[in-house]
């Protein structure tokens, strides 16, 4: 895979693994598809999250995150062409870490490292321990909402397992940012084992999680 990556901002953290339908609203995100679709090539690109953002006037500036996930683009939605909005179906693929922008064109190109996913110190232990609160957690969301989130067998590949149950979970972008930065897999589970010590607390005060309707790959995040 190519080191030097177009970016879409998106409003969501994308995961290694994780098929998610996402909104091209601005200009620049709708000159990358274009792009992508008259090359011919590959339809890859780089999916970086915002951290905030602005408008002044006619233009919206952005800040970005400095961590994302290379996407496999597989359906486009509306003309391309159009000013409205264009729906694309992203795919991640890998995680990457932003070491220079481009910004001279009609937008933003990164030259990314991949960063590997490396196990941890133990990452099947603590994977038995997040698997046995995410079900918990399914099951308290499935009883405060419907359809619910009903999950079925998880996989066993633990940095595999780590990124659904942080594509499912509700949670607010800087912790699902969290997620994908994770130094490695063990800490990405103990992380999602506190996160869902959190909600199941969450839950039992104030049940009021919304339904979850998630969209998942089983390819390799590397």
């Amino acid at each position: 895979m190519d080191s030097r990556l177009p970016l879409l901002t998106v409003d969501t953290v994308i995961f290694p693994g994780l098929v998610l339908p996402i909104p091209v609203t601005d200009v620049q995100g709708r000159s990358v598809i274009r792009d992508l679709v008259e090359n011919g090539g590959e339809m890859v690109c780089g999916a970086v999250a915002v951290r905030d953002g602005y408008e002044l006037g006619d233009r919206v500036f952005r800040s970005l995150y400095g961590t994302g996930c290379a996407a496999t683009i597989s359906e486009i939605s509306l003309d391309i062409d159009d000013d409205g909005p264009v729906e694309v179906t992203l795919t991640g693929n890998r995680r990457f870490k932003v070491a220079e922008l481009d910004s001279d064109g009609d937008y933003l190109v990164a030259d990314v490292e991949w960063l590997d996913e490396e196990p941890g110190d133990d990452p099947l232990g603590t994977a038995t321990v997040a698997v046995e609160r995410f079900r918990r957690y399914a099951a308290a969301v499935t009883e405060i909402s419907q359809p619910g989130l009903h999950i079925g067998a998880l996989p066993d590949e633990p940095s595999t397992l780590s990124y659904l149950i942080s594509a499912a979970m509700t949670l607010v972008t800087p912790d699902r940012q969290k997620l994908l930065e994770a130094l490695d897999t063990t800490t990405r589970l103990a992380q999602l084992v506190g996160l869902l010590d959190t909600e199941l607390a969450a839950i039992r005060a104030l049940p009021s999680l919304p339904a979850t309707d998630l969209a998942w790959s089983d390819m390799s995040p590397n």
